[in-house]
């Protein structure tokens, strides 16, 4: 699958988002199928905010979303003007002003689609599915001015449904009357009726006022991995969390780090909707995504070829082009490992194919931060369709390939999210890894032939005659190492 990927030509796109709150600009370059995001600019500009009793856009949030479409306009010009998709939701499609301003934005220069909610819930849930292809459970897509629903299933979408409840819409009808909005949430919900308790074992939250419930929650427990794509919540432990935002004061939630102060006010209201949410599906997990309607015009773009990469491995492959000595040096590694963990499942051998094609990835570093920089760049990085427990193995094992087992790991708290078993596994993968470096240091081309398997309580490395002089006292000693860590004695074994 990596082969496949690596065929892709990076380019750069772009996507303006004009949302309820806020209008963001997002540049992405690499793989079609894993792109990287570059630039990610953002202003909350408000435009669902105090809006006029007959419904109109506030004129000042006009001017501040004007003024930050006119930078945005000079930012993607300097990019050399990528394709760029625009568009436009809840609040522009919903005032009655809605067409005057996308006029103003049409005369910048820019195309604009305003989108049905339908199509936002559609888009929101298809963004899940190009970061995680195997979602199954109810997307909701947390907006300034709405809640879009879909379920998702094997890489479909159904039930697509707009609901208008999003925290600024219930602000403004509720006027700070909590019990009102509560019976708007509730009177809301109770129209679709699939949203019911079996529907969905997880829920995938989207959307920054989401992100940020989890992102307390994160905070709270001393959570020691702060990437919240893939971060989990059980049912009660969100309920919880929704609970205490739900009874803090503005003051009290100001002096949480990392959220917005322009984001504080709504916070409760959306604490309310996902709390309502996850009682009315009894879902068992509430499980954060960083993708939605953005990613999800990306996921429109590609062909079913491209929908079929695994954006895991597209993404390392991408990392292994741009910083590898030699490009090819991680799949020869990955062949080359091939038969060390024969009872790996179809997903352990993804991970183990991923961290071998990022495995040379810090060679243009100084040699004494490469460990530090090959673990950060695994737990850090922007990969997805991985859970927080796999990233963890990954960085493990890119720390041993550079460091020995021995040393100590940049970061001890996150090594506690594995259990014995998986750690065990990533000190292995690493050590062999280590091995293959010392064995042919760079290159892709000594590791072709060579092979790494377990067999009758030994660990057979198999190599081709020719390069049986490589095997001198440091790989040899490395080879051992690896051996003991499987518990068993290294067997060499030349073939002509």
């Amino acid at each position: 699958m990596a082969d496949s990927a690596r065929k892709e030509y990076p380019t750069k796109r772009a996507v303006i988002d004009i949302g309820s709150n806020s209008v963001r600009l997002v540049i992405y370059d690499g793989k079609r199928r894993a792109p990287v995001v570059i630039c990610n600019e953002k202003a909350l500009c408000g435009l669902g905010r105090d809006m006029s009793e007959d419904n109109a856009l506030n004129p000042d949030a006009v001017d501040y979303a004007m003024s930050t479409l006119k930078r945005y306009k000079l930012l993607l010009e300097k990019h050399d003007n990528p394709p760029t998709l625009v568009i436009a939701t809840a609040a522009v499609r919903e005032a009655a002003d809605g067409k005057a301003f996308v006029k103003k934005i049409k005369n910048l220069g820019f195309s604009v689609e305003v989108i049905e909610g339908v199509r936002e819930a559609k888009l929101a849930a298809l963004g899940v599915i190009f970061h995680g292809p195997e979602a199954h459970g109810v997307v909701g897509d947390m907006g300034g001015g709405s809640l879009e629903l879909v379920a998702v299933k094997e890489g479909r979408t159904k039930n697509e449904v707009s609901l208008s409840i999003g925290p600024l819409r219930l602000m403004q009808r509720c006027g700070g009357d909590i019990t009102k909005a509560q019976r708007l949430i509730d009177k809301a919900l109770n129209k679709v009726d699939w949203i019911k308790p079996g529907k969905s074992k997880t829920l995938y939250a989207v959307g920054g006022a989401w992100r940020a419930v989890a992102r307390i929650h994160m905070r709270l427990r001393g959570y020691p991995l702060s990437i919240l794509h893939g971060y989990e919540m059980t049912r009660r432990e969100a309920i919880d969390a929704c609970d205490l935002i739900a009874s803090q004061s503005r003051q009290s939630l100001e002096e949480i780090p990392g959220i917005s102060r322009r984001r504080i006010d709504t916070l409760p209201y959306a604490a309310l909707v996902l709390k309502a949410l996850l009682l009315k599906l009894q879902s068992e997990r509430m499980r954060v995504s960083a993708g939605g309607v953005r990613e999800g015009l990306l996921y429109e773009e590609l062909d079913e070829t491209e929908r079929s990469f695994d954006p895991l491995l597209s993404g390392a492959s991408f990392f292994a082009e741009r910083f590898s000595s030699d490009v090819d040096y991680g799949s020869a590694l990955a062949a080359m490992t091939a038969g060390l963990f024969p009872d790996e499942d179809d997903r352990g051998r993804r991970i183990t194919e991923a961290t071998c094609l990022l495995s040379d990835t810090a060679s243009f570093f100084h040699p004494e931060l490469r460990g530090e920089h090959a673990f950060d760049t695994a737990l850090r990085g922007p990969f997805y369709a991985i859970s927080h427990q796999e990233r963890v193995a990954m960085a493990v094992s890119l720390f041993v390939r550079h460091e020995g087992r021995r040393a100590t790991f940049p970061d001890t708290d996150v090594i506690e999210l594995l259990s014995d078993e998986q750690k065990k596994k990533a000190i292995q993968l690493g050590l062999a890894m280590r091995f293959a470096g010392a064995l042919a240091p760079k290159t892709s081309l000594l590791l072709s032939g060579c092979s790494l398997n377990l067999e009758d309580e030994a660990l057979v490395f198999s190599a081709p005659r020719s390069l049986e002089s490589l095997m001198e006292d440091f790989p040899r000693r490395r080879l051992d190492a690896l051996a003991s860590a499987f518990g068993t004695k290294a067997v060499e074994v030349y073939s002509d």
